[in-house]
């Protein structure tokens, strides 16, 4: 069992943030070569254990979180907690411990203890990072790829999978403009390139077009994000932005591992401007006063123009902070994510589920999510292997209006927020109307439910050494249904063409798919030529429905946008559109002893609403990089130079 505890401070808007982790994998401590063997019999000295234990820090002498320690060629071990620290019941006659974490060196080191330093692993040179249709070492990259593993995206306190990677990703721009529930960020790679148009970079998801609002961040294997035009040219005109490839993980043979992930936080009050209340207000009031009349009130009765609620009220101190009562409460996000892998030679199975609670600061701000993930690998033959991707998504959001804040700003401070019962007041004083009407019951609703699925299945065949055919097909299905509803005493601002009471729904769907093709074959000439070629065919087609229907006079305001027939329609309307895409591509990737590369390709998109002799269009490109540090005359400075490349695309 392993547990994570992370804290934060300072968040913007002075806030802070706690959140606690904890993980869980269920092992069977079991020596590596007892499958279909017997364990040999121990002697009664070496039956005897001692407990050990030490500490484990960073180059920094930071201590070290989660960090493996086991037994030498068995799978008995724990991890050190948030101090570094570790202790392990080892059995007599084993004098050795293995040390590993992602992005360090793995370590042997005696049982005795004490302090153990790691060395970051420098020379990751050798690991796989994902590209347009295909993988390829990394010290064998002709273009300008990023890849980040789940390690780097779970660490943040975020559902959502971009946000996690702000910071992170050298040339991409990850923003959130809203602190709203729910919201998005804007993402830009390398800068915009258009001045009107689409400014995100494409998301490839499981090797197909997709959309990274519905994943969840712990079923994530590695995001690559591959950023000049030589390397995101494989994908055409789709790929002009950019390129994010997201991989999710898949199952793994061996034991079956079973995952708990908790998480719960929350942050404090915004530092918004309050509104001014007491002798703030009054002075205030009184320049204002003196500004029309050219003089200052005599007495509190004249500043209030003699209305006796207002009197009473500033007589009773019956101050309001509107601001206050608006965002008075902390927002909070919490999680539970649980998943299971396992599997044989053969078949290999990842399966998750996940659910999601955020509140925001507005009362009737909120958000709910609910994901079910299965991944699913079958090796038929030695030859031949099918596998199935599915993801489910299901989200219940209800949005605030930052209407409540400007009106809370400028609505007059004195009177009462709420009645003798609790429940509060329309008019809380003489002529003056709540400016957080929209906390009434049933005077404001913006509630959106969103349905999301997606399934890929795929064929892999490898009839010849180095030869691979993957055929695969993905189908996508969206629903969702956005009902709003804005009563009499509503703060948020109605559509131009409404008047309140008035209620409104719409409906959205759509169904995508997509069939690719991809063949590749690489192979070695004379040790030293290493060819790959690749090529791909694909096809998309893309279709979406849209239904709004609204209405005015909704005669009873609890009914809000479920009984439209009680409205006075004031619009009706529908939409449909559909697209087609087929596409072509070609690669060539050439490597003269992994020191001289090159990469060229081509691909040819034709798309269905481009005008008309026009809709065929081809994306050439190609790089070359030249691998300097592996050349004899660098021996010399391999002690303080680990990877030298020169690249032009």
């Amino acid at each position: 069992m392993k547990k994570r505890f992370r804290q934060r401070h300072g968040l913007q808007l002075s806030s802070a943030a706690f959140a606690l982790g904890l993980t869980s994998a269920l092992v069977s401590p079991v020596p590596a070569h007892a499958a279909g063997t017997s364990a040999p019999e121990l002697s009664v000295e070496q039956q005897k254990s001692r407990v050990v234990s030490g500490n484990i820090v960073d180059e920094n002498c930071e201590p070290m979180i989660g960090v493996s320690v086991r037994i030498p060629g068995t799978v008995v071990g724990t991890v050190t907690d948030i101090d570094g620290n570790y202790t392990l019941e080892v059995p007599a006659g084993r004098n050795e411990l293995e040390i590993s974490y992602t992005g360090y060196k793995t370590q042997t080191i005696g049982v005795g203890g004490g302090k153990v330093q790691m060395k970051p692993d420098t020379q990751g040179l050798d690991e796989v990072v994902v590209i347009g249709y295909g993988t390829v070492k990394k010290k064998d990259l002709t273009g300008s790829v990023t890849s980040m593993k789940n390690e780097d995206i779970v660490i943040n306190p975020t559902n959502d999978v971009m946000e996690s990677l702000q910071g992170k990703v050298a040339g991409l721009d990850i923003t959130k403009a809203s602190g709203e529930v729910g919201s998005g960020v804007s993402i830009t790679l390398r800068g915009n390139r258009s001045i009107y148009g689409d400014n995100s970079p494409l998301f490839i998801i499981d090797g197909l077009p997709g959309s990274y609002d519905e994943l969840n961040p712990n079923d994530i294997e590695s995001v690559d994000v591959l950023k000049d035009a030589s390397a995101t040219a494989i994908y055409g005109s789709a790929g002009a932005n950019g390129v994010i490839i997201i991989t999710t993980k898949r199952g793994n043979a061996g034991k079956v591992r079973v995952s708990f992930d908790a998480y719960y936080g929350w942050s404090g009050k915004p530092n918004f401007k309050h509104g001014m209340t007491g002798s703030e207000w009054t002075n205030y009031m009184n320049e204002a006063y003196k500004y029309k009349n050219g003089a200052y009130p005599s007495n509190i009765e004249a500043l209030m123009g003699g209305n006796q609620a207002y009197i009473d009220a500033y007589n009773n101190n019956q101050w309001i902070d509107w601001i206050e009562e608006a965002s008075g409460r902390k927002a909070t996000t919490q999680k539970y994510a649980f998943s299971v892998t396992g599997g044989n030679d053969k078949t290999k199975i990842f399966a998750s589920t996940a659910y999601t609670n955020d509140r925001g600061l507005l009362q009737n701000e909120g958000q709910e999510r609910y994901a079910l993930r299965l991944n699913l690998d079958q090796q038929i033959f030695t030859w031949a292997k099918v596998g199935f991707t599915s993801n489910l998504n299901y989200i219940r959001r209800n949005r605030g209006n930052s209407n409540t804040y400007n009106s809370a700003l400028t609505s007059m401070p004195l009177g009462e927020v709420r009645n003798a019962d609790g429940n509060m007041n329309s008019e809380y004083i003489q002529n003056q109307y709540s400016p957080l009407g929209d906390y009434l019951p049933y005077q404001y609703g913006n509630n959106t439910r969103t349905t999301y699925i997606n399934a890929i299945g795929y064929l892999e065949l490898e009839p010849l050494k180095g030869l691979t055919f993957r055929t695969q097909l993905n189908g996508t299905l969206a629903n969702s249904r956005l009902g709003q509803y804005w009563g009499k005493e509503a703060t948020s601002k109605l559509p131009s063409y409404a008047k309140a009471p008035h209620a409104s729904v719409s409906h959205n769907e759509s169904y995508n798919y997509t069939w690719e093709n991809i063949l590749s074959y690489n192979t070695t000439i004379a040790q030293d030529h290493s060819i790959g070629v690749t090529g791909v065919t694909s096809w998309q087609k893309n279709t979406a429905e849209e239904y709004l229907e609204g209405g005015n006079d909704q005669m009873v305001d609890s009914w809000q946008w479920y009984r439209l027939i009680s409205t006075s329609p004031v619009w009706l309307n529908s939409g449909y559109k559909r697209t087609q895409k087929m596409s072509y591509a070609l690669r060539l990737n050439y490597s003269y002893k992994g020191r001289y590369l090159a990469t060229f390709s081509n691909r040819w998109d034709g798309v269905s609403f481009f005008s008309k002799g026009n809709k065929w269009s081809s994306f050439p490109a190609a790089a070359l990089a030249w691998r300097v540090s592996d050349e004899s005359f660098m021996e010399g400075s391999r002690g303080w130079l680990d990877n030298l490349k020169l690249r032009i695309g």
